[in-house]
């Protein structure tokens, strides 16, 4: 047993001795019973938060409201709820109002699916109120109660439903299917940055294509703005992408959506792999595309280009960055220092045109990388174009 999960148990136990209920529950009872290991323990008590607060050393006040504190014992972290009653949602999203229970059943009621409202107690012993054992045998995830209640009230468990299918490769219970369809335009009302970090999630799961079927099957792609036709090629190719691969694959299909909020280094890359894919999905990387790009955004273009149907070229593309004379501006023997020093330019936007023709001529191997070979080349380039742009020169 892992000292994570030995420290769990003594804080079960710390709340039995001081007559409380607490029970792992969630995640990690589902995934242990599965044979997987889970970094997140989760723990459902019948004690309130100021309770918990009072019973513990070190406890932080995340989620007070919503009956939720993180327990931080032995170095490591546990979230805590108490059992707890939810009245009518708003927003699709949160429930209006949160009452406390002591009652364990109304706890795991109002949770989404039956696979995650078993309980283990700190004899490993489980607990199934809501028959999740039974769908956890047959690997179904089924929706707890009403199906169509259960997502109209939190949209969000509609995506939640896919990314348990891409991580646990289950089957979605009939009724489940049916009632995310009905409610797939319910996706709409979830703020964007939850959507993408619920796709995030998917796209890093093993059975993506499971979801990518269901998504396609419940309609539920027809509401991702951007993304209709790239999880439509998704859902029939089994191939797993990474997460930003989702939205490259998609926007090459479809315009850039600007409802997704993006880092402005990930919308880079996004442009930077779809200029890339168009210049070389027919056409082999040359070294100066290489050069101009780096490896890694090649690199990555060049697996889009795969999983489009094109030729794999990473061999190639890694033999061209291996035997690259320069990789960088900053290798280049003569700089543009050098011109400066031995010219009398005035027009200054000269040296960067004549430094991008001595980059070409020594990533194409049209000559060496050395100062000495650079140089007349050089000063030759600067006096041309002093001459074209009709700049006096010595």
């Amino acid at each position: 047993m892992s000292l994570y999960v030995e420290t769990a148990k003594q804080i079960l136990r710390t709340f039995h001795a001081n007559n409380f209920e607490a029970y792992f529950v969630g995640g990690f009872v589902r995934d242990t019973l599965l044979g997987r290991s889970c970094e997140d323990i989760d723990i459902t008590t019948s004690a309130t938060p100021n309770q918990v607060i009072a019973l513990f050393d070190d406890v932080k006040r995340t989620g007070r409201k919503f009956g939720g504190v993180t327990i931080l014992m032995g170095g490591f972290s546990y979230e805590v709820t108490t059992y707890r009653l939810e009245s009518e949602y708003h927003n699709h999203r949160h429930p209006s109002k949160v009452s406390f229970s002591s009652n364990l059943e109304d706890d795991l009621k109002r949770r989404d699916f039956t696979v995650n409202a078993l309980v283990m107690d700190d004899n490993d012993h489980i607990i199934d109120l809501i028959d999740g054992q039974a769908d956890l045998d047959k690997r179904i995830l089924r929706t707890i109660g009403d199906a169509n209640q259960r997502f109209h009230e939190d949209a969000l468990r509609i995506l939640r439903a896919f990314r348990f299918v891409s991580k646990l490769g289950f089957t979605l219970a009939e009724d489940t299917v049916t009632a995310i369809a009905n409610n797939a335009a319910l996706v709409e009302t979830i703020a964007i940055e939850r959507v993408m970090v619920e796709l995030d999630k998917t796209c890093q799961e093993p059975h993506q294509q499971q979801a990518f079927l269901y998504m396609v099957e419940t309609g539920v792609h027809n509401h991702l703005p951007g993304l209709t036709k790239g999880i439509e090629f998704l859902a029939k190719n089994d191939i797993n992408i990474h997460p930003l691969e989702l939205f490259i694959i998609g926007f090459i299909f479809e315009d850039i959506d600007d409802r997704w909020r993006f880092s402005n280094r990930d919308i880079r890359l996004i442009y930077q792999v779809m200029n890339l894919h168009e210049v070389t999905k027919d056409d082999a990387f040359n070294k100066f595309v290489l050069f101009s790009n780096k490896l890694e955004p090649c690199l990555l273009a060049n697996r889009i280009n795969v999983l489009l149907g094109y030729p794999d070229q990473e061999q190639a593309i890694l033999r061209m960055w291996d035997e690259m004379p320069v990789k960088d501006v900053c290798d280049l023997a003569f700089k543009g220092q050098d011109i400066l020093e031995l010219t009398t330019l005035k027009k200054r936007s000269i040296i960067g045109l004549v430094i991008d023709d001595l980059l070409y001529e020594v990533i194409m191997n049209n000559m060496p990388n050395t100062y000495d070979t650079l140089k007349p080349f050089a000063l030759q380039r600067v006096h041309q174009l002093q001459t074209e742009m009709g700049e006096d020169h010595e």
